[in-house]
């Protein structure tokens, strides 16, 4: 339904989102999330969680009708975490970020597969 172009953007939304839950197998508590492996799982999926918001911020913009069909309520938030990662990093809440892995990314990786495979 959709072009290669919007395919492969999804597709490495998927790729993010597959690559956060990989780092953060195992991990049931906002506090080793952050300290496992001196933060660099924290690190890793924060960049991820930023590349993904990018990607979703410039489909939003350039083809606001994907973001219509992905269906997922809380997409622009996405969005906003991701320009506020950018600029307050210093802000963030660790265990803010790990609910938003646990609670929020397994719905928008639904919603994403379910646009892949139509």
């Amino acid at each position: 339904m959709y072009n290669e172009i919007i395919l492969t953007k999804l597709s490495y939304c998927l790729e993010h989102i597959e690559a956060i839950e990989e780092y953060t197998k195992g991990i049931s508590d906002a506090e080793i999330f952050v300290t496992k492996q001196n933060g660099l799982i924290y690190d890793g999926s924060l960049m991820r969680l930023q590349a993904l918001g990018e990607l979703l911020k410039s489909i939003s913009t350039k083809h606001p009708k994907i973001i219509e069909d992905l269906n997922y309520k809380e997409i622009y938030d996405v969005i906003k975490f991701r320009d506020y990662a950018s600029h307050h990093y210093e802000r963030l809440a660790h265990d803010i970020v790990f609910s938003i892995i646990q609670i929020n990314l397994p719905e928008l990786k639904t919603c994403v597969l379910r646009l892949i495979n139509m």
